[in-house]
Order: C-alpha cells, then sequence, then structure tokens
C-alpha cells in the first residue's frame, strides 16, 4: 500500500516536548493536505506493565510491519528530540529529511552533573553507540532542521554539517492565552511561580527552583508534572501529571525553568503565549526564546542565590513585569504562529 508522507518519530507514550514536535508536524502537513502516518519503534518498559518474550515479539512485529510502509512512502521525515529515533529511516534505503530538536552530547551534558558515577559510567557506554546512530541519520538526510539556533549547533557539530536550517515550533496563541489583565495584576499579592515538565528527570533540574522556594516562603511554587522525589518545602506543591496546563499557566504570576539543557523548550514558549513572565537559566532553547523575545531574565549561572534573587526582585517590580508580559506574548504569536510554521513546513516538504 502506498504511503503519502511517513513520519518516523520516538513512542508518542515518551510524552514531553518530543510529543508536541511530532504533533505540531503531522498537524501541519495535514493542513497542508498531505496524508501523514507516524512509524516507531515501540517502546517496551511504556507498554504494559509485564515485559514477557510474547509483548516483545508482538512489538517487533508490530515495527516490522510498520518500517515496510518506509519502502512504499511517498517521502519520509524524522521527526523527534533525537536522531537516534530515525533508525526505520536508514533501514528504508530511500531519500528521508530530518527535524531534530537536540543531539546525544548535548543533552549528556545537561543530565551527566545531576547522576551518581556507576550511573554516569553506564550513560557513557550506550552514549557511544547512540552517537553512532545520530550521526548515521544525520549524514544519511537530504535536509536537517533544527528547532532553535541552539539546536542547529549541536547538530551541526554532530554531524558535521554546514547546512543545518531551523523550523520553528508553533504555538496555538488561541489555546495558550493569558489571563485577563487584572486577574494576572491580583496574582501580585499573593504571587505564585509556576513549573511544567518532569520533575523527576535530573535535567529539568527542579532542585535549583525548590532550593530557591526556600527563600522565597511568601511565594508559592506549583509543579505540574511528574513529582519530584523526596518532601517538599510547604510554599511548594505537586500537582502531578495534569490533562490541561493552561489552567496552570493563567493563574500563576510567573513561570520558571531551571533545567541544564533544553533542544527548544517548549513549555517556555506556551507560557510567553500565556502571559507569563519567565525566569530560566543558561540551558540553550529557553535561553534564545526568552532572550530574543524580551519575555524575561535569563540568569548568568545555575547558582540557587541568583535563581533566588531573580525571581524575588523580578516579583517586586510590576511595571517591568507587565513590559515582559506583553513583549513574551507578542514575540510567540508573530514568530510561532501555526500559520508561519505551515509556511514554512510547506516550504520544507517541496524542498
Amino acid at each position: 500500500m502506498s504511503v503519502d508522507l511517513a513520519v518516523v518519530g520516538r513512542d508518542p507514550l515518551f510524552g514531553g516536548g518530543g510529543l508536541a514536535q511530532t504533533n505540531a508536524f503531522i498537524d501541519g502537513a495535514r493542513a497542508l493536505g498531505r496524508d501523514p502516518i507516524l512509524v516507531f519503534d515501540p517502546h517496551p518498559g511504556l507498554r504494559g506493565p509485564k515485559l514477557t518474550w510474547r509483548r516483545v515479539e508482538a512489538l517487533r512485529q508490530r515495527t516490522a510491519h510498520l518500517r515496510a510502509d518506509l519502502h512504499h512512502a511517498r517521502s519520509i521525515w524524522v521527526v523527534s528530540t533525537h536522531a537516534t529515533d530515525g533508525g526505520p529511516a536508514l533501514g528504508a534505503h530511500q531519500p528521508f529529511a530530518c527535524w531534530i530538536g537536540t543531539t546525544v552530547e548535548a543533552e549528556w551534558k545537561g543530565r551527566a552533573p545531576a547522576l551518581d558515577l556507576p550511573r554516569r559510567l553506564l550513560a557513557a557506554l550506550g552514549n557511544r553507540q547512540l552517537r553512532s546512530q545520530e550521526r548515521r541519520v544525520l549524514t544519511r538526510a537530504s535536509f536537517v532542521y533544527a528547532t532553535s539556533s541552539s539546536s542547529r549547533d549541536a547538530l551541526a557539530a554532530a554531524s558535521g554539517r554546514d547546512d543545518v536550517k531551523i523550523l520553528r515550533i508553533p504555538v496555538d496563541t488561541s489555546v495558550f492565552s493569558p489571563a485577563p489583565d487584572e486577574e494576572w495584576r491580583r496574582s501580585l499579592d499573593q504571587p505564585s511561580i509556576v513549573f511544567v515538565g518532569r520533575s523527576d528527570d535530573p535535567r529539568k533540574n527542579v532542585d535549583l527552583l525548590i532550593a530557591a522556594a526556600r527563600q522565597l516562603p511568601d511565594v508559592r511554587v506549583i509543579l505540574v508534572g511528574k513529582p519530584p522525589r523526596g518532601q517538599l518545602p510547604s510554599n511548594v506543591v505537586s500537582t502531578g501529571v495534569v490533562a490541561d496546563v493552561v489552567p496552570h499557566l493563567r493563574s500563576a504570576t510567573v513561570f520558571a525553568l531551571p533545567s541544564r539543557q533544553e533542544g527548544f523548550g517548549i513549555v517556555v514558549a506556551e507560557a510567553l503565549a500565556a502571559g507569563l513572565p519567565v525566569v530560566t537559566t543558561p540551558s540553550a532553547g529557553p535561553e534564545e526564546l526568552v532572550t530574543a523575545s524580551g519575555g524575561g531574565v535569563v540568569t548568568s549561572t545555575f547558582e540557587v542565590d541568583e535563581f533566588a534573587s531573580t525571581l524575588g526582585s523580578l516579583l517586586g517590580d510590576r511595571e517591568r513585569l507587565e513590559e515582559m508580559r506583553r513583549r513574551g506574548r507578542t514575540y510567540v504569536a508573530r514568530e510561532h504562529s501555526p500559520e508561519r510554521f505551515r509556511q514554512a513546513l510547506n516550504d520544507a516538504l517541496l524542498a
């Protein structure tokens, strides 16, 4: 059976920014009149409580069936946070393009400092094979697109290519919209800081935000997403995984992302669209979003005192916050609009 557009990506059950990127590509392609299908290697650990040989074999057969679709695809794109997910495209022996968020090396630099020595050594061994796969995918691709300037630089370094372009992830500003100005201003009386992400992921560095919260006892901190381990300070609340993050963004005063590394940082773009000033660390993608938009502050270090003092001083500067709130949303609405993305995607699909 002929396939119009095969999108090779990561198992959707991984969720997170990678899923947002894949969904943006598929939705954009459909809006352009294409008929995409998603091809991915199912992750056994995410698909059922028991990892039996029957389950592994069923997943293997499903993978083989999906890969067979690639041989009859009109076009193939690898769309994922990592080029390492592009293995099925390599096996198709057909031209393909890539839209990738980050690299093994860039993510490793963000994750490694939080790992103990045994886990660091084990991960380093696996990374050697992942880097090899990543380079094969990137060098074989006809075209490579990144999600930000920082991810473009990382992909160029990993592949040796000098032709990596940028395709910006869209944000639907009709969904991610600000609370009414008066409602947001009232939040300044009892300010709250919101974080969205997997708090148990060491790369997200949520311990920095929790430590900063201890220095801001009059500020409420809301952690949205998979909760961290350990006891939290009295002014920090974890919601767990939620079906919709928008209400939490609209009810907060400021957004904080203390990550060590992000290829793009979709949650920052969404927070800016929702009218939230952002405080983030020098973590690549989010740093670029905040600097370009003027919608927040990027700390110069990952030190607790600086992160806490930056949040505290910003919450005390209403005029500055209101300007950031306006500039952040304006920037995302202009640079990351679905319409602009569809035009750029159309050009990429026709290349």
